[in-house]
């Protein structure tokens, strides 16, 4: 079942290690990725989800947040503009500062629709409790919401299975 889901359509690229808490000046990752707005946990660029959507998974963000300590924030995109979206991911959490800057404990989920590639940086503080066969086996559970257009719930599934593994219960 896991192996249809990797071949299916919607590119499956992820990072760990990315996300540091403190902003970082530019760097080489950053190259050709566009400039994005922290807009809250949740930054809807590509216009995917509805305001009660995004409502929802912030509420659900910050009860996990105040939960762990743990910063996860989601972003979406229309447009890498050729970036690699592993980099993208990288640079949007390190731009931001995702994560307390001592714990390095950020979690960035990144999805472009258009381009049909997600990707799910971690911050190596929490790199033991989300390894990337764990990260990559939640990007893989939530791609058939993706490929039905499902935005909304394919994050669900991705944050709370991120808040699982990474100790929130919920």
């Amino acid at each position: 079942m896991r192996r249809a889901a990797l071949a299916a359509p919607l590119a499956i690229l992820l990072i760990a290690g990315g996300c540091k808490a403190a902003p970082a000046p530019e760097s080489a990752i950053c190259v050709g990725v566009p400039k994005m707005a922290l807009e809250g946990r949740v930054s809807d660029a590509a216009n995917i989800l509805s305001a009660e959507v995004e409502q929802q998974l912030s509420e659900r963000l910050a009860a996990y947040e105040q939960r762990t300590t743990h910063q996860m924030v989601v972003a979406t995109t229309s447009a890498l503009n050729g970036a690699d979206p592993m980099e993208f991911a990288t640079c949007l959490g390190r731009r931001w500062g995702i994560g307390d800057a001592k714990r390095h404990d950020g979690i960035l989920i990144l999805v472009a629709p258009n381009e049909r590639q997600s990707s799910v940086a971690v911050g190596y503080g929490l790199e033991k409790a989300l390894t990337d066969v764990e990260a990559k086996a939640v990007i893989e559970d939530m791609i058939p919401s993706f490929q039905t257009g499902d935005y909304a719930s394919g994050l669900r599934i991705g944050i709370d299975a991120i808040a699982a593994q990474t100790g929130d219960a919920k």
